[in-house]
């Protein structure tokens, strides 16, 4: 079997089936001018890759320190439970306002 297909194989080169199957690869070396204009020109783009990344580690470390003082800030503020219990004595007193509102009325009628 290994012979067969080994013969069969030598015989593909020879007369080859399919003649696109292997073709030379047609290329040129670029001169050594073009070769440094190439790297120049892949230095600046590196360069200002370099630049951009720069700019944004400074922006990310700006929004960073934002963030931790926010944090901050907000650790400070009293939470929802605080405003919770708030609001029970605010409606109380709304009550004892209207209320006095009232008797006040009332002793103003009398007295009239």
């Amino acid at each position: 079997i290994q012979g067969r297909r080994c013969k069969a194989l030598e015989e593909e080169l020879e007369n080859p089936m399919n003649i696109h199957r292997w073709r030379k690869l047609q290329g040129a070396n670029p001169s050594t001018f073009e070769m440094i204009l190439k790297t120049r020109m892949l230095q600046r783009r590196l360069i200002q890759k370099s630049e951009e990344v720069i700019k944004k580690e400074l922006l990310i470390q700006g929004k960073e320190k934002l963030f931790i003082e926010l944090k901050q800030i907000l650790a400070k503020q009293h939470g929802p439970e605080v405003h919770d219990k708030m609001l029970e004595p605010r409606l109380l007193l709304t009550q004892k306002t209207k209320r006095l509102q009232a008797l006040t009325a009332e002793f103003n009628m009398l007295e009239a």
